[in-house]
């Protein structure tokens, strides 16, 4: 999407100067900032909401238990261990 953001003339100077040090664009720079905002949005929504983070606490007791696996052909080995039995 093309667009023209009008900012204050302090927001611009400091957006220039980041863009600067983090060796970027300008227009890197906004994009790297509307993704951060996005990402925190998604996991502040994500930490208000108490079925997800059990979920979450639920998940993450089940890597610790080693009932995850990670990868194609750990799956086939789990599948394979299964019908085995």
């Amino acid at each position: 999407m093309a667009m023209t953001l009008r900012l204050p003339p302090n927001l611009d100077e400091a957006l220039r100067a980041a863009a600067a040090e983090d060796h970027r664009s300008v227009q890197q720079e906004v994009t790297h900032a509307v993704e951060t905002y996005l990402a925190r949005r998604e996991t502040e929504e994500i930490k208000s909401d108490p079925e997800t983070l059990r979920g979450l606490a639920e998940a993450r007791e089940s890597v610790r238990a080693g009932d995850v696996v990670f990868g194609a052909e750990a799956a086939r080995a789990l599948v394979r261990d299964r019908h085995a039995l």
